[in-house]
């Protein structure tokens, strides 16, 4: 068996086990994303949990394919390895888990972002009603004139006045 064979297995091994992992890690953030909707404590802390656990045996995958690519004399960029893939012919195993890996990242990215949203939604509700309790809010309450334009007046809210 060619060296060049031998390699391109191990790089396919590499990429398998990072993107098994990597579909885990998808998995945890929809659920994550479950918990935080729900906005069950538990839930949350115990998906955050797991997300950590399987962050740290991506990150280590993806230190094993930088390691393997600097023994063959390659960087472990994306771009070079664009260029690896690029290559190989379109059929070949090492293109089709290259480009699943580039898709699940993607998808990691967007659920990531959704979840952040949730975050920041509930962080916002969670100050409001922090203001509101405090009495520091200021309430806008939006009302039209007879033209059709609108007034926006801000109106304090207290709980009680001593």
């Amino acid at each position: 068996m060619s060296n060049i064979i031998k390699q391109q297995q191990q790089l396919s091994q590499l990429l398998a086990a990072e993107i098994k992992e990597t579909y885990q890690l998808l998995d945890i953030l929809v659920e994550e994303h479950q918990a935080l909707s729900s906005s069950d404590p538990d839930l949350i802390a115990s998906s955050s949990a797991k997300k950590l656990d399987v962050l740290k045996r991506v990150e280590q995958h993806h230190t094993q394919r930088a390691h393997f690519l600097s023994s063959i004399g390659l960087s472990s960029s994306n771009e070079e390895m664009d260029t690896l893939i690029k290559r190989l012919p379109k059929e070949s195993l090492l293109v089709t888990q290259w480009q699943e890996l580039q898709d699940l990242a993607e998808k990691l990215h967007r659920q990531n972002e959704i979840n952040g949203g949730v975050i920041a939604l509930t962080q916002r509700h969670i100050t409001l009603a922090l203001d509101i309790l405090s009495g520091k809010a200021n309430i806008t309450s939006t009302t039209y004139g007879r033209s059709g334009q609108t007034n926006a007046e801000a109106t304090p809210q207290h709980l009680a006045k001593v």
